[in-house]
């Protein structure tokens, strides 16, 4: 039946070729650098610039004939400048490049300097933030905060990002089901997993974060909220390069981490890799608390818990590119993940019933959470001429869970007497397989349309073994009511096509047209069947853009998106917050439906955007308590509708030539429409969220950076959160080109970033109060730097076609 479904969709990726036939290209500067006596002028650099702040739009070198191509270019106001040691600096006035393909530049002429430096190097910064016509970029490299930090503390500190450390999840612009990409390829983890490797991969490492808020169709149509693509360092010419990075720092306990990345080129051979590890002590407190009304009574339960996990990381990634012909690359890339998290906690959770003292609970957890992977990807690039490419990418990932725990505990009554000691343990092995296979087709006709074209196929299959025994008169013995064994399999076929023309001179279109099949059966011990569900969609998607004038753009988007729920959502997994209350899976999940409408509007430096999203069947986390037995049990389900409304003004600032500003904040309004208990719910929420940065140059190459975040109080369905927020600091000071850079950070100065929440509906008898006390000021020490040759260009980024299924891990 797969193959039957595959058919269906490579037939309609092909009808949706034919019916969508037009797409526009960007374009792109042609031209020649030579000497005054008009011989051509090899190695120099050829910079394109934004008009309105001088930040780096793209860059070339001009080859051994003295040409240059700047490519991916979009229209705007730009200023050329080139450069080359022993010549004076070329620069041209502000200039306008329309959308119209190829553009040739009359050759530039550089004269040549009347003192010969010795050396002359040419820094072209990038701004902290960069607004594209469907993203904002974040160049990492450009904030001296972010060294010796990970990827997740990037995110915290994003315009529009929010990281749920209680949740272990990450949402943009107020909505869940973000989807995670590394160098473009999604990361099929879940929510759990992906905050783990977040935490482990070194921002040294990162070369800057895309946030794409409304994804064109060539994307997989799964995340409900947009796309977050973190883009490594690579380098790619010939000869040998890299950097390293070394940090060490305090918060409530020690941290430490190092980095490395390496890159080779030589001939038609390309080599690759970086590898990091990092370590993590943070020590964190926990609270639960539940009131019930019984038999006229308020019945208490108010747990707190004292945590002290051990956090180690590793990941690397190594690869190869071969270039084969003229034409064509060959490439293997191979990934290793490997976290070991290590927790022993204790528990008191005070029984109370009409607020008098019945008892006391002492419980003893010792966790231990190893996840490790291994992935590879082949992929093969042909370039059949400049205007038309093919590419395909397989590849294959692995993960194996392995999540023992162990919990005893006793309870001391009113009269001081003490109840025996209960013990419980808990195993849970999951290992996790997907194959995934994909190809993409692009060809440029003319000057002005684009087409680009894909199928994908997926199996992605696990088998969740958890095991819950309670120690009974010395022995071992299983819980029928947590014990289970599910097994998944998930087939997934897709297709593409995607056009883009010009209406007009300032006017483009891109339209869009995904379709994916998808089998899901999953098993149960004892139940092979427990559900076998097939169904199909269309993912449509519009992109229309306006150039009004050099200041000014808007730009109009609207997709259709799914959200599919995370493997672990759907298998059952265990936590035991206390005896009482329990957080798990559910099996019966079904995928969430998005639609979403977003305009950007550009003037100058400013950027405003607007945004309203419909999400059917929503996924949400609901704890679920049972008053005869004083327990919560909490587990994901499809509720209802999700309303978003979104505002977000962006605009850089530079009040001195010592002092760069970026400001980004957004206005949100949410309304989730559910039902619990059989009560229908209609649940607003209104919050505002501020970033903002300042970079401050000071004499003898010091820089100082001071950036913060906050947060208003949000509900994400019945929960209420607390407002929060954090102040960074961060002191630089650049060595020279031998030694690196030394950087000191203070982190979440005022240790505010806790998360608090509240579930308060009085009609269902329902109170439940969260807490996940996570922050600390944070001390970091780091001394980065870079070696071998440092003239190199990037290398080829590669895509492959398993970063939905990284997600969903």
């Amino acid at each position: 039946m797969y193959a039957k479904q595959l058919t269906t969709a490579l037939w309609l990726g092909g009808l949706t070729l034919f019916c969508l036939f037009p797409m526009y290209a960007q374009s792109s500067l042609n031209g020649k650098v030579v000497d005054s006596k008009k011989l051509p002028l090899p190695g120099a650099s050829v910079l394109l610039l934004n008009a309105v702040d001088s930040s780096l739009a793209n860059g070339e070198i001009s080859g051994e004939d003295g040409t240059f191509r700047i490519g991916n270019i979009s229209g705007g106001a730009y200023l050329l400048k080139v450069t080359m040691v022993g010549f004076e600096d070329f620069q041209t006035d502000t200039f306008q490049l329309e959308n119209t393909g190829n553009q040739r530049w009359p050759d530039v002429i550089l004269q040549e300097s009347a003192e010969q430096l010795k050396e002359v190097q040419v820094l072209a910064k990038r701004p902290l933030y960069e607004q594209k016509i469907d993203r904002m970029m974040i160049n990492v490299a450009a904030s001296s905060i972010n060294a010796g930090g990970n990827a997740l503390e990037v995110l915290q500190r994003s315009p529009g990002v929010i990281v749920n450390r209680q949740s272990n999840s990450i949402s943009m612009s107020g909505k869940q089901g973000v989807i995670i990409m590394v160098n473009g390829k999604i990361t099929p983890l879940p929510p759990d997993a992906i905050i783990a490797m977040l935490e482990g991969m070194q921002a040294d490492n990162i070369e800057r974060i895309e946030l794409i808020h409304t994804p064109p169709a060539s994307f997989d149509a799964q995340g409900s909220a947009g796309i977050i693509n973190i883009v490594l360092k690579q380098t790619a010419d010939a000869g040998l390069n890299g950097g390293y990075s070394i940090n060490g720092g305090y918060g409530k306990r020690e941290k430490y981490g190092a980095s490395l990345n390496l890159n080779f080129r030589k001939g038609k051979i390309n080599l690759f890799g970086n590898y990091s590890l990092q370590f993590d002590h943070n020590p964190q407190v926990f609270t639960n608390y539940r009131g019930i009304r019984k038999d006229g009574n308020f019945i208490e339960t108010d747990g707190s818990s004292d945590r002290s996990p051990d956090l180690y990381n590793q990941n690397g990634r190594f690869g190869a590119d071969y270039q084969l012909t003229p034409k064509t690359v060959i490439g293997v890339v191979g990934t290793y993940f490997d976290r070991y998290w290590d927790m022993e906690a204790e528990t008191e959770i005070f029984h109370r019933t009409n607020g008098l003292q019945d008892s006391t609970t002492r419980m003893f957890t010792t966790e231990i959470n190893h996840w490790n992977s291994l992935a590879g990807n082949f992929n093969v690039m042909h370039k059949f001429n400049d205007k038309q490419n093919l590419s395909f990418d397989a590849d294959y990932i692995y993960y194996k869970i392995h999540n023992p725990s162990d919990y005893s505990y006793f309870t001391v009554f009113g009269d001081g007497s003490a109840g025996k000691e209960q013990r419980l343990r808990l195993s849970k092995e999951t290992p996790i397989k997907i194959a995934v296979a994909k190809s993409d087709y692009t060809q440029t006709f003319g000057e002005n349309t684009q087409l680009e074209a894909g199928i994908k196929a997926t199996q992605s299959t696990f088998d969740n073994d958890v095991r819950v025994e309670n120690l009974l008169q010395e022995v071992w013995t299983a819980d029928s009511l947590f014990t289970s064994r599910f097994m998944l399999t998930e087939d997934i076929a897709a297709a593409y096509g995607t056009v883009s023309f010009k209406l007009n001179a300032k006017t483009d279109l891109k339209i869009g047209l995904r379709y994916e099949y998808t089998s899901t059966h999953l098993g149960a011990a004892g139940e092979p069947a427990v559900y076998d569900r097939q169904y199909g969609s269309f993912f449509p998607s519009v992109f229309l853009l306006r150039n009004i004038n050099e200041n000014q753009s808007i730009n109009l988007s609207y997709s259709r998106r799914i959200f599919r729920p995370g493997f672990t959502q759907l298998a059952p997994y265990l936590i035991f917050y206390d005896p009482s209350t329990v957080q798990g899976g559910n099996p019966s999940l079904q995928p969430a439906f998005v639609h979403a409408i977003r305009t950007d509007y550009r003037y100058k430096i400013f950027n405003l955007t607007l945004e309203y999203n419909l999400e059917k069947q929503s996924i949400r986390d609901l704890p679920h308590v049972d008053v005869e037995q004083n327990s919560t049990f909490l587990y994901p389900e499809n509720n209802g509708k999700t309303h978003t409304a979104y505002a977000m003004i962006n605009f850089p600032l530079h009040p001195a030539k010592w002092w760069d500003m970026q400001t980004t904040a957004f206005i949100a309004y949410q309304k989730f429409d559910m039902e619990i208990e059989g009560e229908r719910l209609k649940i607003p929420s209104k919050f505002i969220g501020l970033f903002s940065s300042h970079s401050f140059k000071l004499p003898k190459q010091f820089s100082i950076e001071l950036s913060g975040q906050y947060f208003t109080a949000n509900n994400s369905g019945v929960t209420k959160y607390k407002d929060n927020g954090q102040l960074n600091f961060g002191i630089q000071k650049d060595l020279g080109e031998r030694w690196g850079k030394l950087s000191l950070n203070v982190t979440d100065i005022f240790t505010t970033n806790n998360y608090f929440g509240t579930t308060d509906q009085p009609e269902l008898n329902l109170l439940v109060k969260s807490s996940y006390q996570q922050a600390e000021r944070v001390f970091m020490l780091t001394w980065s730097n870079r070696f071998g040759n440092k003239k190199l260009k990037d290398a080829r980024q590669r895509s492959g076609g398993a970063e939905e299924e990284r997600r969903r891990l």
